[in-house]
């Protein structure tokens, strides 16, 4: 019992913070002023104010939480699986 809870604390402990990087520091796409269509560079800063012609790339956040989420439930099914 000691040895799946010890898998599971550390299964959350890794994949929590894992997911939350994506979260907590977005992916920008940053535009060039002039022209929306022309995608200049991306840019993931911790404390870093975004420009007005910038926007969020959601599939930059939405795509690896949910791949860390998928791996750690399965992750858990495989931990908690009683034989």
């Amino acid at each position: 019992m000691k040895r799946r809870s010890l898998s599971v604390l550390l299964i959350a402990i890794l994949s929590i913070p894992a997911a939350a990087f994506f979260i907590a520091m977005p992916q920008w796409q940053i535009e060039h002023p002039g022209d929306s269509s022309l995608i200049l560079r991306t840019e993931r800063h911790w404390l870093w104010r975004a420009p007005v012609h910038a926007h969020l790339d959601v599939g930059a956040i939405v795509i690896p939480v949910l791949a860390i989420s998928v791996v750690a439930i399965a992750l858990l099914m495989v931990a908690l699986y009683q034989e």
